[in-house]
């Protein structure tokens, strides 16, 4: 398999711009409160955990608006069309506690894949709770998602909505390139240009090595 190119960070991984803007940034705070490190992806299983977690995740999305956006109309109007669709789909939650504790906690982070052909490729989407949407949070739980993912297949790849630049930017940091575009791919209400992103696990590896050497 073809290794993609990659983006070499400096300094903290980040642009120094980006960098300065972020030690103002509103959620700075709450992201250096949460212990990222003791945190880890728990895999979502249906014979394990019902439908529960699911339900109090859509809700918090809801809660949002951004449930059509995250979902399209099809799925993000309608919890029990959301329920059967998302039962099938390859899960990771990242919260401080076991999700057996839903009355005390919401999803911090959800990382999911739904159109994996192992070994070879995987579907991913991500959604960040609005509080922990800052590097400081989502740069390591995503790392770690990636690890797992990668365990189990050979490349990663998504759709993202042109105009999601936060996102784009994000998808960056972690080590995806942009591939390609879709014209009128994505449906968030209305059909937007999607841009197509990839990372291979030989990509990801070897900017594993040279973070832990450098």
């Amino acid at each position: 398999m073809a290794t993609l190119p990659r983006l070499h960070p400096t300094g903290d991984g980040l642009k120094p711009s980006l960098s300065t803007w972020l030690m103002t940034h509103p959620y700075r705070q709450r992201a250096l409160a949460v212990d990222v490190s003791a945190i880890t992806p728990q895999p979502y299983r249906y014979q394990e955990h019902g439908t529960d977690v699911l339900l109090y995740w859509y809700a918090q999305v809801r809660q949002l608006g951004e449930h059509v956006a995250l979902w399209g109309a099809y799925l993000g109007g309608s919890p029990s069309r959301f329920v059967a669709q998302a039962v099938g789909w390859e899960l990771y939650f990242f919260m401080p506690e076991p999700m057996e504790s839903l009355e005390t906690q919401e999803p911090i982070v959800v990382i999911w894949g739904d159109d994996g052909q192992a070994p070879n490729r995987q579907r991913i989407h991500f959604w960040v709770a609005p509080a922990y949407r800052h590097p400081y949070v989502t740069d390591v739980l995503a790392n770690k998602a990636l690890k797992e993912l990668f365990s189990h297949y050979g490349m990663l790849w998504g759709i993202l909505p042109r105009s999601n630049v936060l996102a784009l930017r994000c998808a960056r940091r972690w080590g995806f390139v942009q591939i390609g575009r879709l014209p009128q791919s994505e449906q968030a209400g209305a059909l937007v240009d999607g841009v197509v992103c990839a990372q291979t696990r030989q990509a990801f590896d070897a900017a594993q090595r040279m973070a832990w050497h450098g």
